[in-house]
């Protein structure tokens, strides 16, 4: 019969702003702590606010492989360039 262990959770560290913490989690089974690992990770980043570009309108331009007269780049290198400011 198998015998499983209840696992243990051990803090190891936490520092003063609360913004870091070190914890133990153990024993567990072969190849638990990666599932482990990356639903916790999974869920901190999806609680982390943020802003991106999703999308862009320029008067003028029918695709983004366009150029714009008097402008030296293409219509890509200004959205990637859009992109970087965020």
């Amino acid at each position: 019969m198998l015998k499983i262990e209840v696992p243990r959770i051990e803090k190891v560290m936490i520092s003063e702003d609360a913004k870091y913490g070190k914890f133990v989690v153990e024993p567990l089974l072969r190849g638990f702590g990666t599932t482990l690992g990356n639903s916790l990770r999974r869920i901190l980043l999806s609680s982390l606010p943020g802003a991106a570009v999703t999308s862009i309108q320029i008067d003028g331009v029918q695709n983004e492989f366009s150029t714009i007269d008097g402008i030296e780049e293409d219509v890509t290198t200004i959205i990637l360039n859009i992109k970087n400011y965020l």
